[in-house]
């Protein structure tokens, strides 16, 4: 009996360090989003603000901007899988972190290292998935990227907020969860056969002669790349509206009284978005840039009636259409940037995409939290509801502008 041709083994070498890549992606997102429905439950049990409650969702971004503007194009030098095995493995500390905290400054230390490890391992296996689709699929590997990206989104409030039941110990075993994932992910991606012409270390790289720089984006794709932000940016929007506070917006504002199903609404959000950024894998950019912004426009109109009125009904309604209108606009962004970006700076312009995305996630869930401390959590989500329409819209009156423009 022959063995495995080289074309063969070579295609199988790749198909299993995709595989590796796509669980790092789903595990570090997964790590970042369960805690999400216990935010609501640590503000009761430890007593601080709304202010305080977005402080440490967001605070993780520090981890996150530090990462990417030192760290962001290493795994251009020392290769993908270098990198992303150490940033799985601040993710794990970040789960021990999580079980062990007791007051606040506990959940921001792991917030912190959950950001650290988030920023390491996402630019590299954004990247590292590009150069693994086989048929040099831009959009495919974009959206794989997409798609592993929202089901990691999903499953971990999912598993936090079906273990709500379990009283104290829901604030324990979702973490040890993360941690069998995070073993798990980290085994494969050192067992992975990965081919020999892809993410390795550069022959010329030296460690004393290495620096941490800056982000920088060639100014040749600096067009490209501020239309890609700008539409990743106005996806995360409502987003991490709904990762931070939607349980505490269903319960508090719409009249859900069961912290499980509250929860569930913002894992359904990211099902919805990864549903639809699977959908759209074939739809041409242009069109999903029309479809996406206004579909988003039309779901936070819903949500704002939703408030108003106290409808449950009209916020499940919301959640689709937010989230459908946020996953096209999303897979433009993705798709864009990874079709412009030079192979030999993929890493760090893939940062610095992902850079722009969680600075954007930082300042409205801050800014959402601090104001609805001064006037009242209603008017702050209405408030949202205008701001992120208007920016859509204009995203939309841009885009349509420079298709005018094309034709001439």
């Amino acid at each position: 009996m022959s063995g495995q041709s080289p074309a063969s083994s070579a295609a199988s070498s790749r198909r299993v360090a995709m595989i590796a890549a796509l669980m790092a992606i789903f595990t570090t997102i997964f790590a970042s989003n369960v805690p999400t429905p216990l935010y609501a439950v640590w503000q009761a049990k430890m007593g601080f603000s709304s202010t305080a409650l977005t402080a440490v969702f967001s605070i993780y971004v520090l981890g996150v901007v530090t990462t990417l503007l030192t760290l962001g194009s290493l795994s251009d030098k020392i290769g993908r899988r270098q990198m992303m095995v150490p940033g799985l493995l601040f993710i794990l500390a970040g789960a021990v972190m999580f079980i062990l905290a007791r007051d606040i400054y506990g959940l921001g230390i792991a917030r912190v290292l959950t950001g650290i490890g988030t920023g390491i391992v996402t630019g590299a296996s954004s990247a590292a998935l590009v150069e693994l689709e086989p048929d040099g699929n831009w959009t495919r590997a974009a959206t794989l990227s997409a798609l592993f990206f929202t089901l990691g989104a999903f499953a971990g409030p999912t598993v936090s907020s079906l273990m709500l039941g379990l009283g104290d110990a829901a604030l324990t075993w979702p973490f040890a969860v993360t941690l069998a994932l995070g073993g798990l992910t980290v085994a494969l991606l050192l067992l992975a056969p990965w081919p020999a012409d892809i993410g390795q270390r550069h022959p010329d790289f030296r460690w004393r002669a290495w620096r941490p720089t800056t982000i920088k984006v060639p100014r040749e794709m600096l067009g490209a790349f501020i239309f890609a932000a700008a539409a990743i940016c106005l996806a995360w929007s409502t987003g991490s509206l709904y990762a931070s506070l939607g349980p505490s917006l269903a319960t508090k504002l719409v009249g859900i009284d069961d912290r499980t199903k509250a929860g569930l609404f913002a894992a359904g959000w990211q099902l919805m978005a990864g549903v639809s950024q699977f959908a759209c894998k074939r739809q041409p950019l242009d069109r999903l840039l029309l479809v996406g912004p206004s579909t988003l426009i039309i779901g936070l109109g819903v949500m704002a009636a939703a408030v108003v009125y106290s409808s449950p009904w009209m916020f499940t309604l919301a959640t689709l259409a937010t989230a459908s209108g946020a996953g096209a606009t999303g897979v433009v962004g993705i798709a864009s940037i990874s079709n412009s970006a030079p192979a030999d700076q993929r890493g760090g312009i893939n940062s610095a995409f992902y850079l722009m995305a969680y600075l954007t996630m930082a300042s409205v869930v801050l800014g959402v939290g601090f104001v609805s401390d001064m006037i009242g959590f209603a008017p702050t989500v209405l408030g949202f509801a205008s701001i992120i329409s208007c920016a859509a819209l204009a995203l939309m009156l841009v885009a349509l502008s420079s298709r005018r423009a094309s034709l001439w």
